[in-house]
Parts: structure tokens; sequence; C-alpha cells
């Protein structure tokens, strides 16, 4: 049997990451859970206040519809720069 040499080892790839996706990630982490948590707390309020009176939570709708964008907005943009910034990695 003749050993044949093997291959030459492939260099090991870069730990990948770079600035700009290390501060998109970031800065989306610091949206999103504040945001995040904010959407819950809401959440579970109106929940609560659903079963404990809904005919209250009727007549105070318009003024708890503002809840909404406030909450939703930053945490989908957070989500986003959070996506961003992983993809940006995963991409070198």
């Amino acid at each position: 049997m003749v050993n044949d040499p093997l291959p030459p080892l492939a260099p090991p790839p870069s730990p990948g990451g770079n600035a700009a996706g290390c501060a998109l990630f970031a800065i989306g982490m610091l949206m999103l859970i504040p945001s995040g948590l904010c959407t819950a707390f809401g959440g579970f309020g109106l929940i609560a206040q659903l079963f404990d009176d809904p005919k209250q939570l009727i007549e105070n709708f318009p003024d708890i519809l503002p809840f909404v964008p406030i909450t939703i907005i930053p945490l989908g943009l957070g989500i986003v720069l959070v996506r961003l910034g992983l993809r940006s990695r995963k991409d070198q």
C-alpha cells in the first residue's frame, strides 16, 4: 500500500462580524427589549381589564388606541435591526 499525502488543510474561517453588524445588533436589542416589555405589560393589562370590566375597556378604547403604534413600531424596528445585524455577520 502506498500512503498518499493528506491534502493541505483549509485555513480556519474568520470569526465574522463587523462594526456595522455589531452596532445594528446592539441598537436593535436596545430597542427590542424595552419595547417588548412595554408591549407585554400593556397587553397583559388590557387583557386583565377586559376580564375585569369590558364596558370600561370599550369606553376607554380611544385612549388606549395610541398605545398600539407607540409600542409596535419600536418593536418592529428593533426586530429588523437585530436581523440585519445578524445577517451581516453571516454574510462574511
